[in-house]
């Protein structure tokens, strides 16, 4: 008996310099899970394609890079100062 992976299981993608990528292989990018990626959908935070209703939702390679600039986070560097450790007495 032949065993079907999961829809929602991530793939890693063919070609990783693909100009499109679907949720599976998004998820596999992020290293998260498909309902991530499809939250991130829903919350108009990553454009999709779809070529007919009810096919393959695809991802660009472009809106990938857009969605990574958009997010990623710098670090802050704090203003104060560490004091130097005063000798006891």
């Amino acid at each position: 008996m032949a065993t079907t992976q999961s829809p929602r299981t991530p793939t890693e993608p063919r070609d990783i310099n693909a100009p499109f990528f679907n949720l599976r292989e998004v998820a596999w990018l992020w290293s998260c899970s498909v309902d991530t990626v499809r939250r991130a959908i829903k919350a108009g935070l990553l454009p999709v394609s779809q070529r007919v209703p009810g096919g393959v939702i695809i991802v660009s390679r472009e809106d990938l890079d857009a969605y990574h600039r958009a997010t990623r986070t710098v670090p802050i560097r704090s203003a104060r100062r560490r004091r130097p450790t005063r000798a006891a007495a």
